[in-house]
C-alpha cells in the first residue's frame, strides 16, 4: 500500500487505541490509491458500493474519545478561572447532534474542531463570540443599541473605522466528560452540473459523511470580563449566549436544526459544588498549616472534632492532674479549649451537648482550671 506521506520512522498506527482522535483521525487516514488522476480514498473491502469516507470515520465512532481525567482537570480549570476573572460559566447539553469544523479540509471532504490537546470536539471561542454576536444584532428582542453591542462585544473592523475590542473574552466550550461521535450524511443532488445541464432533483443523490457529535453531550461555556463590566452587563451577555444556542445553535448546520443546546443545571451545579470542594480543602490545608507554627494552634488541631466530653476529660488530665507542667504549653492548652466557646457553658454550670454527662459542679471547676491557667505566670 502506498501512502501520500513520507515512510514512517516507527511501524505504521494499525488504530487510535486511546490516544488522541484527533491527530489519528486528521494525519493518519491510510485509505489511499494512486490512479490517473492521482491520489483517492479506496475501500479497505475493494467493493465499489463501499464508502470509504464513511470508513475512515466510522474508526473514530466505535467508543468515546477524549481522557476523563484530563477532560476533567480541563473543565474544572476552566471554571475557576471564570470564578476568579468574575465571569460567568455554564454547562450546556446538546438536543440535536452538534457539528464543529465542518469547514476544515480533510480527505473525506468534511473537517471536524478536534482540541489540541483533549482530543474532543470543542467550540472555539471565536466562534462562541460570534454567535452571540450574531444574535444581539438580528435575534434579541427589543434590539440592544449598536454603542451597548460595541461595549460588551466590540466592534468589526471595516474599511471606515477600526475595530474594537469587547468588554467580555468568551472561552472555548469543552466537553465536561468523554464524547461519543456519530457518522452522517448529507446527501446533495447537485454535483457535476453546467449550463447546459442544470441542476435537479431528477439528479443521482451524492451521500457525503461526516463526523458529527451524539446528542446529549455536555459542554461548557464562559466568558469574562475584560475591563471592568457591571453585574447586570455580564448578566446580559449571559442571557445572549444561553438564547443564542437554544435558538440559533452553535457550531455548523444550524439552520437545518444541528447545534441546539439547553442549559443543564445539575451539570453546572455539580462542577461547581467540585470548586467550593476543593477551595475549601485547600484552605483548610492552609489553615492547618498556620496553625502548626504555635504551640495554641497545634492544641486547636488535636481538638478539633472531638466531642465535649473528650475535651472535658483532657482537661481533667492536663490541668487538673498537671500532667502539662510546662506552663507557656499549659497556658496554649487552656487557650485551644477557652476558643471552643465551651467554658462560657461550664461556667454556668451546663455543658452544651446532651451527650455529657458531668455534672454542674464539675463543669464549673473544670471552667476554673481553664481560667486559671490563662493567667499570666506571676513569676
Amino acid at each position: 500500500m502506498r501512502l501520500p506521506l513520507y515512510r514512517p520512522a516507527s511501524p505504521w498506527p494499525t488504530g487510535r487505541d486511546n490516544g488522541h482522535a484527533g491527530l489519528w483521525f486528521d494525519k493518519f487516514c491510510n485509505q489511499w490509491r494512486v490512479d490517473g488522476s492521482g491520489w483517492s480514498m479506496k475501500s479497505k473491502s475493494g467493493k465499489k458500493d463501499d464508502n470509504p469516507k464513511l470508513e475512515w470515520i466510522q474508526t473514530v465512532t466505535d467508543k468515546a474519545v477524549g481522557t476523563r481525567n484530563q477532560i476533567d482537570e480541563y473543565a474544572l480549570r476552566l471554571l475557576r478561572l471564570t470564578r476568579n476573572r468574575g465571569g460567568r460559566a455554564e454547562v450546556f447539553t446538546t438536543e440535536t447532534r452538534f457539528v464543529t469544523g465542518l469547514g476544515r479540509s480533510h480527505p473525506v471532504e468534511n473537517g471536524f474542531a478536534w482540541h489540541p490537546t483533549l482530543g474532543t470536539p470543542f467550540l472555539p471561542g471565536s466562534s462562541v463570540k460570534g454567535l452571540v454576536r450574531s444574535w444581539a444584532e438580528s435575534g434579541v428582542d427589543p434590539r440592544p443599541g449598536p454603542e451597548l453591542r460595541a461595549r460588551l462585544l466590540g466592534r468589526p473592523r471595516t474599511p471606515e473605522r477600526p475595530g474594537t475590542v469587547g468588554g467580555v473574552c468568551f472561552l472555548d466550550a469543552v466537553p465536561v466528560s468523554p464524547v461519543r461521535l456519530e457518522a452522517e450524511v448529507m446527501t446533495p443532488h447537485y454535483a457535476g452540473w453546467d449550463e447546459d445541464d442544470p441542476p435537479g432533483d431528477w439528479r443521482s443523490p451524492t451521500p457525503i459523511p461526516f463526523l458529527a457529535t451524539a446528542a446529549g453531550t455536555s459542554f461548557l461555556f464562559g466568558f469574562i470580563p475584560c475591563r471592568g463590566m457591571t453585574g447586570n452587563e455580564l448578566d446580559r451577555v449571559s442571557k445572549w449566549l444561553c438564547d443564542a444556542l437554544a435558538w440559533a445553535g452553535g457550531g455548523a448546520k444550524t439552520a437545518v436544526g444541528y447545534g441546539r443546546f439547553r442549559p443543564d443545571q445539575k451539570h453546572t451545579r455539580e462542577l461547581t459544588q467540585r470548586i467550593e470542594t476543593e477551595e475549601r480543602a485547600r484552605r483548610e490545608k492552609r489553615e492547618r498549616k498556620e496553625a502548626e507554627k504555635t504551640p495554641e494552634g497545634r492544641w486547636r488541631l488535636k481538638l478539633h472534632g472531638r466531642s465535649e466530653t473528650e475535651i472535658l476529660d483532657l482537661v481533667r488530665i492536663h490541668l487538673e492532674k498537671e500532667r502539662l507542667e510546662d506552663p507557656f504549653e499549659r497556658r496554649a492548652f487552656a487557650g485551644a479549649v477557652h476558643s471552643t466557646g465551651l467554658v462560657s457553658c461550664w461556667k454556668r454550670g451546663a455543658g452544651r451537648e446532651k451527650q455529657t454527662t458531668v455534672g454542674k459542679k464539675k463543669l464549673k471547676e473544670r471552667a476554673r482550671l481553664v481560667q486559671a491557667a490563662l493567667e499570666p505566670d506571676p513569676g
